[in-house]
């Protein structure tokens, strides 16, 4: 019976790992701006839950939902930190 319990437990403690977002920290991102940074300014332009980061060409990708649900994903550069592009499903 002692089974149950520790099983119920672990599948508790493994729930953040199933909602952390994809997050990936390429070469060509290094430098003046974090994904973590990137995620925070991602939120300046809308975001509120992310879903997926990525680096691609000196960019960085936050992708993820709105507070409406509409999916979203903001383009921020690697170098400087200024949004490059913001697009919403609609």
């Amino acid at each position: 019976m002692m089974l149950r319990p520790l099983a119920l437990v672990a599948l508790i403690a493994s729930l953040p790992a199933l909602t952390t977002p994809a997050m990936a920290d390429d070469d060509r991102c290094r430098g003046a701006v974090s994904a973590e940074d990137a995620i925070r300014i991602a939120r300046t332009a809308g975001l509120v839950r992310v879903e997926e980061v990525d680096c691609d060409d000196r960019k960085w990708e936050v992708e993820g939902r709105d507070a409406r649900g509409r999916e979203i994903e903001v383009e921020i550069s690697a170098r400087t930190g200024r949004i490059l592009d913001v697009d919403r499903d609609d």
